[in-house]
């Protein structure tokens, strides 16, 4: 599954999501659009709200001149020596693309299979449609957001149910998208608004997959990227008839690519995988990961605070996560605390092996307090 920590899902108040349809509705000029990215932007961030100007937009929307308004670089993936490459917005298009995506959320319901990044929606949620299922196969989308190019985009903005008029589809367009190095006009992976864009151009696919898979008897779902299907018969055999029909959807049909490397069928008796959640019984996590929080909850227990962070920046963050060197000076404390909300999450506030876990970290916490604060002013202070 394709995973980036740079997109946004924020989503837009009840009472501003009603305006912000209302007002969708009687979008007719470029200045229709900025009245409502800027009422956007007060939904989500009230006085702090940085507003934009028309001079703003349309120097956001201009690429004439090459793509000065992303940063690109790259985030290690999981298989080591690989690279994922994050075209990321600069702040004032980020600004902007935030607004515009608390508007498309307002207006657009995705599909009801589509369980990424849409508010209310987990990778929990799209685990638990696969529970207790004799086969589960998962298929990865190769170069997902950047195989979107701003036509599909301008086209789908045309059609229902947004029925833009021409010149806002295309002011959309141009602040959603960016021109890559081989010279196409494609979503950026790093925009806030490329999640929700993927989604409505996935629509058509999703409708399809989910035939197919009432066809079979099968499950289906869809994680940005990642499809998966789920049931009680064989039927995933790479040159039978499902396979074929659901190659020819996606790549024939919708111009995906199926990355067939990285097809995986999981079977009952074996730990069956789905968007990181296993999915044999019950939602869970996997074994490493609750060894891996025991390690550094034990760590900390025998060797102390100062030991344990120490312990932690020289070997934990460039053996055992993707990104986190990327983002600075991390804090033992704060990823604990962020794979205890993760454990909650997965497999319930009641469960003992996450009751247990969290009780030794809050009284780490409560013990070390003094030895947090201090080295969190030796980190602020740059003396360490």
């Amino acid at each position: 599954m394709e995973q980036t920590v740079t997109h946004d899902v924020q989503s837009p108040t009840k009472d501003v999501s009603v305006r912000l349809r209302d007002l969708w509705r009687c979008l007719e000029s470029k200045q229709d659009l900025l009245r409502l990215i800027n009422i956007a932007l007060e939904g989500l961030y009230g006085d702090m709200a940085q507003i934009v100007s028309m001079k703003q937009l349309a120097n956001m929307a201009y690429t004439a001149n090459g793509e000065h308004r992303y940063t690109s670089f790259r985030i290690p993936k999981k298989k080591r020596g690989e690279f994922r490459s994050i075209d990321a917005p600069i702040a004032p298009l980020k600004n902007i693309q935030r607004a515009l995506n608390s508007v498309l959320q307002a207006v657009y319901t995705p599909h009801q299979a589509v369980m990424g990044f849409v508010p209310g929606r987990s990778v929990v949620d799209n685990a638990r449609v696969h529970l207790s299922q004799r086969y589960i196969y998962n298929i990865d989308l190769k170069d997902f957001f950047p195989s979107v190019h701003s036509g599909r985009v301008y086209a789908r903005l045309l059609a229902k149910p947004f029925s833009l008029p021409p010149e806002i589809a295309s002011l959309i367009c141009d602040l959603c998208c960016f021109t890559n190095s081989d010279g196409n006009k494609v979503l950026p992976q790093g925009a806030p608004t490329s999640p929700i864009i993927t989604n409505i151009i996935c629509e058509r696919m999703d409708r399809k997959l989910q035939k197919l898979a009432k066809a079979y008897g099968l499950h289906y779902t869809r994680y940005a990227d990642d499809i998966t299907f789920s049931g009680s018969k064989y039927v995933f055999a790479s040159d039978g008839r499902f396979c074929s029909l659901l190659n020819h959807i996606v790549e024939e049909e919708e111009h995906f690519t199926i990355n067939w490397n990285k097809t995986r069928l999981g079977h009952r008796g074996k730990r069956q995988e789905v968007t990181g959640v296993t999915v044999n019984e019950k939602p869970n996590v996997s074994r490493s990961y609750v060894r891996q929080l025991r390690t550094l909850l034990h760590n900390w227990e025998m060797n102390g605070y100062k030991k344990a962070q120490a312990d932690f920046l020289a070997h934990y963050v460039t053996t055992n996560t993707r990104n986190l060197q990327w983002k600075g000076t991390h804090k033992i404390e704060n990823i604990i605390a962020g794979k205890l909300l993760y454990m909650k999450m997965v497999k319930g506030e009641t469960d003992s092996t996450y009751k247990g876990l969290k009780i030794r970290f809050d009284q780490l916490m409560e013990n070390h307090r003094e030895d947090i604060n201090t080295l969190a002013k030796l980190y602020k202070n740059n003396r360490i």
